[in-house]
C-alpha cells in the first residue's frame, strides 16, 4: 500500500506516470492543481486506488463540492491517510 500524492494538472508527464503506477490498495491524494483531475473529465476513469481531493484545493480553484467526481477531504483526514500508508510516491 502507497500514498500517491498529485499536485499538478493533467497535462504533466509525471503525474500520468503515477497515475499509471497505481495499485488497487493505494491511496491517491489529489492536492493544488492536481484537483483539475477530479472535475470536468474522465482522466480518472481507468486508474485504480482509492482517491481523494483536497476540499480545500478544490473551492480555491472555484469549484464547488458537487463538482468533483472523488471523496472529498479535509486536511485531518489527509494526514489520517498520511499516516496509515507505509509507503509515499511524491
Amino acid at each position: 500500500m502507497a500514498l500517491i500524492l498529485i499536485k499538478h494538472g493533467l497535462e504533466n508527464p509525471a503525474e500520468k506516470i503515477k497515475m499509471k503506477a497505481a495499485k488497487d490498495e493505494d491511496s491517491i491524494v489529489l492536492i493544488q492543481n492536481g484537483i483539475f483531475w477530479a472535475v470536468g473529465n474522465d482522466a480518472l476513469k481507468d486508474v485504480r486506488g482509492k482517491i481523494y481531493a483536497l476540499e480545500e484545493d478544490l473551492l480555491a480553484r472555484g469549484y464547488k463540492k458537487e463538482d468533483s467526481k472523488v471523496e472529498l477531504i479535509d486536511y485531518a483526514s489527509f494526514l489520517d491517510v498520511v499516516e496509515k500508508e507505509d509507503k509515499f510516491i511524491g
